[in-house]
C-alpha cells in the first residue's frame, strides 16, 4: 500500500489528507447520529401522558433525560409552555408563542445534525479532480521521458504511467464512499426532520385542543 501511495507522486499528498479527513467526518457523524437515534414515538407518548397529569415538571425532565433532536426541541416548547401557564396566559397565546419557541429552535438542532456533511461532498468533489490532476501530471512525465529519449522505452516512461493510474484511483477511491456517506447521513437527517415536525405538530395539537381547554 504504501508503495502504491507513493508511486501517485505529490498529488498523493493531498489526497491521503482527503481521505483522513472523510474518515473523520465519517466517524464524527456515525457517533453524533447514535446519540440523536431516539425513540421520538416513546418520547412523544410519555410527554404527552404527563402533561395530560398535569406533570409539565416531569415532561421537561423527561426531555432532559432523552438524547436527541427531538427531545431538544420538545424541551425549549414545554419550558415556553410551562412559562405561560404559569402567568395565565390565554390559549391562543399559548399556542403561538410555544409554536414560535419550538420553530426557531428547530433549524439550530437541524444545523447541528447537518454539520460537516458539506465537508464529505467537497471530498467527493474535488478528490477525483486531483485524480485526474495526477493523471495528466504522470502523462506528461512519462511523455518527457519519451522526448529526452527519442523512443519509447517502458522501463523509461512506465513511473510516469503509474503516477496517472494510482492517482486516478485514489481520487475515486476516496470520492465514491464520501458520496455513499453523505447520502446515508442526508437520508438521515431527513428523518430526525420529520421526526421534530411529527413531534412538535402532536405536542401543539395536545396543548391547544386539550390542556388549554382545561
Amino acid at each position: 500500500m504504501l508503495e502504491q501511495i507513493l508511486n501517485g507522486g505529490y498529488i498523493m499528498i493531498p489526497l491521503v489528507g482527503l481521505s483522513i479527513l472523510a474518515i473523520a467526518v465519517i466517524i464524527d457523524r456515525v457517533r453524533a447520529y447514535r446519540v440523536a437515534s431516539v425513540d421520538a414515538g416513546a418520547l412523544r407518548g410519555e410527554v404527552i401522558d404527563l402533561i395530560e397529569e398535569n406533570k409539565v415538571d416531569d415532561a421537561i425532565a423527561a426531555c432532559e433525560r432523552f438524547q436527541g433532536p427531538v427531545a431538544a426541541v420538545l424541551l425549549v416548547g414545554l419550558q415556553k409552555f410551562r412559562r405561560l401557564m404559569r402567568l395565565g396566559r390565554s390559549a391562543a397565546e399559548i399556542e403561538g408563542n410555544v409554536t414560535r419557541t419550538m420553530s426557531d429552535y428547530a433549524p439550530h438542532v437541524i444545523e447541528a445534525l447537518e454539520r460537516r456533511l458539506n465537508l464529505l461532498l467537497l471530498i467527493a468533489a474535488v478528490s477525483p479532480l486531483l485524480g485526474m490532476t495526477g493523471t495528466v501530471t504522470g502523462m506528461i512525465r512519462a511523455f518527457s521521458k519519451v522526448a529526452e529519449l527519442g523512443a519509447i522505452k517502458g522501463a523509461a516512461v512506465a513511473g510516469g504511467i503509474s503516477e496517472a493510474l494510482v492517482t486516478t484511483a485514489a481520487g475515486l477511491i476516496i470520492a465514491i464512499p464520501a458520496v455513499i456517506a453523505h447520502n446515508i447521513f442526508s437520508r438521515k437527517v431527513d428523518r430526525y426532520v420529520l421526526d421534530i415536525e411529527e413531534s412538535t405538530t402532536e405536542l401543539i395539537d395536545f396543548i391547544t385542543l386539550e390542556k388549554s381547554q382545561k
